[in-house]
């Protein structure tokens, strides 16, 4: 997502928190194929509205360059006068004084192609379409996406990936 757009989303999230109605907007992001079905189901499975609201605008930013776009064009489509407030304020936020090196770059947290794995050096996490494999200090934290999160007490260091697509295994230290 644009660096500028993300600053918009982040100077008026606690106005969003309150005010937008994430089940309304989620159906029309799905239709766009900004969110996947994890994703729906991910902030379905929230029980407040405003926590609702919180894993959506959490979800966005990582969601690619037209993420923003179709976000608030879903706010216009409701044709609720607060959403139009929003947009409004949306597109008047000053972001002259921001600094886009600040906001990641990143796009999709797919991992790209379904069922390919790939590695990010910076995070230390490996990702298979929607389930995470994070390693450190010996654990391995696996969050599948749906709610079902493994940690495992390894022992041993985690293991370098061998190439996209394959994940080694840690070596046998059973005796």
């Amino acid at each position: 997502m644009d660096p500028y757009d993300q600053a918009r989303l982040q100077k008026n999230h606690t106005k969003l928190l309150d005010n937008i109605e994430s089940p309304h907007l989620v159906h029309y992001l799905y239709e766009k194929e900004v969110l996947s079905i994890d994703d729906m189901e991910r902030i379905e499975a929230k029980t407040t509205t405003r926590d609702k609201n919180f894993q959506l605008l959490t979800m966005l930013p990582r969601r690619g360059e037209g993420a923003y776009g179709h976000f608030v064009a879903a706010l216009k489509d409701q044709k609720v006068k607060v959403y139009d407030e929003i947009v409004e304020l949306l597109e008047k936020t000053d972001v002259s004084d921001v600094d886009p090196k600040k906001f990641s770059s990143s796009s999709s947290s797919r991992g790209g192609a379904s069922g390919v794995t790939t590695y990010s050096r910076t995070a230390n996490t490996m990702q298979v379409s929607n389930t995470s494999i994070v390693h450190g200090s010996g654990n391995i934290v696996i969050n599948t996406g749906s709610g079902c999160t493994i940690n495992r007490y390894t022992g041993v260091p985690p293991a370098k990936p061998a190439g996209r697509g394959a994940i080694r295994k840690p070596p046998d230290t059973r005796k």
